[in-house]
């Protein structure tokens, strides 16, 4: 929440503040609610990390938030703390319902990971709208937003993976139900035939194959000669 009011150092009201994590940090970390980011407000404003200022836009009275000095000081201890060896876990509520979905319907669990599917791919539209947002209003020629952009353009590459990740699960899943991409497919079977015993490995090589002529007294096979 710090961070996020203090990106640009500008003034802003929980609304705001809500709407920016949105399109930052919520690309990669955290969206929250305007109910928590009063509630994270509170907290700051306590610790005097943060002011309020009560103002107007228009006709209506509203109250703004910036960071105070101390607020940046204890933003940038934070930033310089490296957190060592700690693992990284993505906690991903629906791998978890998938792992857990042990003799479930497989249509139950093919329909949640395609709403995931439908979801991921929104957040992806809304990330590149603000990865080209950004360019249009020239945020990625500020030297001071360097990093954030480069970060912005890690949470795509990290959907562009999910959705993968997640198609081939859910296709991994589908094999062998009436939903089996396989099943997509709508083209004739062709020509080929199943391998006989000679294509098998292991399997003693056709003599006729090997010395172009059959064995003494086998009867010609229809079409040689």
């Amino acid at each position: 929440m710090l961070g996020v009011l203090a990106a640009n150092d500008e003034q802003l009201t929980a609304g705001e503040i809500k709407m920016r994590a949105e399109l930052s940090v919520g690309h990669f970390y955290w969206s929250p609610s305007v109910s928590h980011v009063r509630r994270e407000l509170s907290k700051l404003l306590e610790r005097s990390m943060v002011s309020e200022i009560d103002t107007r836009s228009g006709k209506r009275a509203i109250t703004v938030y910036e960071t105070t000095d101390a607020g940046r000081d204890a933003l940038r201890r934070w930033v310089q703390h490296f957190p060592g060896q700690d693992q990284v876990v993505v906690k991903h509520p629906v791998i978890l319902r998938t792992w857990l979905a042990r003799g479930e319907d497989p249509d139950r669990v093919i329909d949640m990971l395609d709403r995931h599917l439908e979801a991921t791919r929104a957040r992806l539209d809304e990330a590149l709208w603000s990865r080209e947002r950004s360019r249009e209003v020239g945020i990625v020629d500020d030297p001071d937003q360097r990093y954030s952009f480069a970060v912005l353009d890690y949470a795509i590459r990290g959907l562009y993976a999910e959705i993968s990740n997640i198609q081939q699960l859910r296709d991994e899943i589908a094999s062998g139900t009436t939903r089996d991409p396989v099943k997509r497919v709508r083209r004739p079977k062709g020509q080929l035939r199943r391998r006989g015993g000679a294509g098998r490995p292991g399997a003693e090589p056709d003599q006729t194959a090997v010395n172009g002529k059959q064995r003494s007294g086998e009867e010609p096979r229809a079409g040689s000669g």
